[in-house]
């Protein structure tokens, strides 16, 4: 009898776990004003679609340390996670990105003569235990803008060196591990960059971005982001890793329109309450 409990148990407890990756990561940005708040490290379970990424330490005052994002679909639908507040919302990019573009418009900024240029392709050393292909690109755009008494006219160039996994298949890997750099708002650039990106294989476990800005006088910045997968292991992962906690209060992280105001523990500033 006792024997049989066990057999029940054991079925019962691998019904519960799933075949996934667990994986840590380091994001370094150095040179710039403000390149700093991309500092972070992470530490991920993913099992195909599902995904949970939580941040360790965080330069960001909206990722806070503690907070995790989590989606059920690959990163089509990614909530953040609060728990020192008890609170989740939907970390909608490309409604932020709406917003940033409209803050874009009212600065007449303008991206124009874009151009990508792969540079190199061919096997790459491994990252974290696994082999990788390595992608080097260059990209060359000219940025204006002109707002009130304010006018620049710069020419920037990015170098992105990637070195990626062809054997990850795991779908949610993309929610952090993603070579395309966020969107900017000005879709022909996007769009340019993005086509480019998508032909790198696998996904990233490591990518080196210099990026260099040259103003009208010729005075030059550059920044350098370097994020690194350090730890990658295969693991049994529990489904509840990816459930949200019963009991959390959703709410915005977007202007909601009319309502009360409250505080937003993801910002520490003000939201609308739901």
């Amino acid at each position: 009898m006792k024997r049989q409990l066990a057999l029940v148990f054991g079925l019962l407890l691998a019904a519960s776990l799933q075949a996934g990756v667990y994986y840590e990561a380091k994001t370094v940005g150095e040179g710039g004003k403000g390149v700093d708040q991309q500092n972070a490290t992470v530490k991920a379970w993913v099992s195909g679609d599902l995904a949970k990424v939580e941040f360790v330490a965080s330069k960001n005052p909206v990722l806070e340390p503690g907070a995790y994002f989590l989606t059920r679909d690959a990163g089509n639908t990614v909530y953040l996670v609060n728990p020192k507040d008890k609170t989740y919302a939907k970390y909608d990019t490309d409604a932020m990105m709406g917003m940033a573009g409209g803050m874009m418009k009212m600065m007449n900024l303008e991206v124009s003569e874009v151009k990508v240029e792969k540079l190199e392709q061919h096997p790459g050393a491994p990252v974290a235990g696994v082999p990788t292909v390595y992608t080097k690109y260059r990209t060359t755009y000219r940025q204006t803008m002109s707002f009130m008494m304010m006018k620049q006219d710069n020419r920037v160039e990015e170098i992105k060196e990637v070195w990626s996994a062809p054997s990850l298949v795991e779908k949610a890997l993309g929610v952090w591990l993603k070579p395309a750099p966020k969107k900017t708002g000005i879709e022909s650039y996007d769009r340019l960059v993005a086509a480019e990106m998508a032909k790198i294989p696998g996904f990233p476990l490591k990518v080196h971005t210099v990026t260099t800005t040259t103003d009208k006088n010729g005075k030059t910045q550059t920044t350098t982001v370097t994020m690194e997968v350090t730890t990658l292991q295969t693991m049994p992962i529990p489904e509840s890793t990816f459930a949200l906690p019963a009991g959390y209060k959703e709410i915005s992280l977007l202007p909601t329109g009319e309502g009360e105001e409250g505080e937003n523990p993801f910002f520490g500033g003000k939201r609308r309450k739901q």
